[in-house]
């Protein structure tokens, strides 16, 4: 089977949220066992952040896991989730010099966390330069750094690009991002420090997805704005931007957001019947935002590449 490089990346984006977990046909490409960086959250003291780092034949991939689900069977408990998605939706955006704008103060900590190294060990720089340096000895990696993640990972991943991209010793090191229903991480003040960088980045967005039009702003559809302050009724707004060429899929003709919904339903139907609302959507929600094996983004991520496999055998042909 051939992959190519982007569905690598969901794959990675994948595994991100279970390192020791491999899927047969989602093979990334390791040529080892990629270095894991967790970190545990300045309240509660529990590991809400996570990121893979590991070299393939094309590069260095650095991979930021989203925020917890919530799911049960899980091996993070529900106070992990519910650190998790504090984070998420502590939106105060905040100047800071690294990002040339304003950022959202929850992952911003997180990449900071992760990025720098602690007492639980080394950061995602340390082993980003480990791995360029083990490449130059071996020569089995190109000098390439690719970051990506999915949901708050795919934010992470541009604020981590940012920094990157910003260390001396790596001033010709090409970074590419490949962001999978990212969360917007800063404003377009940021947005535009971004844009000026060497950063080569693509963002995918599924139609009827939430999480791509959070945190907030005045710009996010009156649709995603009822979801989210069905969940968090008093989340601010503030003036988020995406970063990142957009790749989607084309709209379906007279579909709206019912289709995405799941329901015959209006959107804002649904979200005014009491108790029944919220509750009924989340299974939708979770569909469209799903990076699993035939989900949305699964289909989407290598859209019009000729040599990729698109995640499938190929066929055999018979004797």
């Amino acid at each position: 089977m051939h992959d190519c490089m982007k569905r690598r990346l969901l794959y990675a984006s994948s595994q991100a949220y279970q390192p020791a977990m491999h899927v047969h046909g989602r093979n990334v490409g390791w040529i080892e066992a990629p270095f894991v960086v967790r970190r545990e959250s300045a309240l509660g003291q529990r590991q809400i952040d996570q990121a893979l780092v590991g070299r393939t034949s094309q590069g260095v991939v650095v991979a930021f896991r989203g925020s917890l689900p919530p799911f049960f069977g899980s091996a993070h408990d529900g106070w992990d989730v519910v650190l998790d998605w504090l984070n998420d939706a502590f939106s105060l955006c905040v100047e800071d010099s690294h990002y040339g704008g304003g950022v959202h103060f929850g992952f911003a900590e997180s990449t900071r966390r992760l990025w720098n190294d602690a007492g639980s060990g080394p950061g995602v720089r340390t082993a980003i330069q480990a791995m360029l340096d083990q490449s130059l000895l071996d020569r089995k990696a190109r000098r390439h750094l690719f970051v990506t993640g999915h949901s708050k990972g795919g934010a992470l991943a541009n604020l981590a690009a940012m920094r990157s991209a910003q260390v001396k010793e790596w001033a010709d090191l090409p970074v590419s991002v490949a962001t999978i229903a990212a969360a917007r991480a800063g404003n377009a003040d940021f947005a535009a420090s971004y844009d000026r960088t060497r950063i080569a980045c693509l963002r995918y967005e599924m139609p009827g997805d939430v999480v791509p039009h959070l945190p907030l702003s005045p710009a996010t559809p009156a649709w995603a704005r009822a979801i989210a302050r069905g969940v968090f009724p008093r989340l601010a707004t503030a003036d988020y931007r995406p970063v990142g060429l957009l790749v989607a899929p084309p709209p379906a003709p007279k579909a709206g957001h019912q289709a995405w919904a799941g329901s015959r339903r209006p959107v804002g139907r649904l979200l005014d019947r009491r108790g029944t609302g919220l509750e009924a959507l989340t299974p939708a929600i979770l569909t469209a935002h799903a990076i699993c094996p035939g989900s949305g983004y699964d289909r989407l991520i290598c859209d019009g590449e000729a040599v990729c496999d698109h995640g499938q055998e190929p066929k055999r042909k018979r004797a």
